[in-house]
């Protein structure tokens, strides 16, 4: 088990460029200045390439973020780009997440949450599906499965996978986010990921 651990500090940086607003989070006063500047690295790479994505002739928008879970050595971020495009019949938005270990500075993919061979896949897949249908969720597209890439970010409580504008859902339904309950997943969880981690107490 792991000690409880304090969470990081957090400040915003605002800069503007190419139309786009940029508010993204810098971690300061870290006692590991090598871990802080992995992090942050990451995090810079992210906002350089959503801030790219907006970067289009005649468009204006915004980057904003929000902490999702700041505690016991796990960070999980959650990124919003908004733009227009002059003369479009609305905005676009694009969603991203960052999960990192405040004690290590690894950036964690989605596969690296679970033990291996625990098929993780095919069952949150089902748990997926299964949420849908429950919640009578209009899809443009048929669900196959959860993927080793899928994009998800950290709670307090549960595990969210999401889908972008458009990719199952249509636009007026906004992001497709399918919050897990950790309790829902306790026996596929890897105990040296991020949702044990979270879990652990002294």
């Amino acid at each position: 088990m792991y000690d409880v651990i304090s969470p990081v500090k957090i400040i915003t940086v605002t800069v503007e460029k190419s139309g786009i607003k940029v508010k993204y989070p810098k971690i300061v006063n870290m006692d590991d200045r090598e871990i802080s500047a992995q992090i942050n690295k990451q995090i810079l790479l992210l906002v350089h390439r959503l801030r790219e994505e907006g970067e289009q002739p005649n468009t204006t928008g915004t980057i904003t973020y929000t902490i999702k879970v700041n505690r016991n050595g796990v960070l999980s971020i959650l990124f919003l780009l908004d733009y227009y495009t002059e003369g479009a019949a609305h905005g676009m938005q694009v969603q991203k997440a960052l999960t990192f270990s405040t004690v290590t500075g690894m950036c964690f993919p989605f596969h690296l949450l679970f033990r291996g061979k625990s098929y993780y896949k095919t069952r949150l897949s089902r748990y997926v599906k299964a949420y849908i249908k429950s919640e009578n969720i209009t899809l443009i597209e048929e669900f196959k499965s959860v993927t080793e890439e899928q994009e998800y970010y950290l709670t307090g409580d549960s595990l969210v996978l999401f889908y972008q504008l458009y990719e199952y859902t249509p636009y007026a339904y906004g992001f497709l986010e399918i919050p897990i309950p950790y309790e829902e997943i306790q026996t596929l969880i890897c105990n040296k990921g991020p949702v044990y981690q979270l879990q652990s107490r002294i």
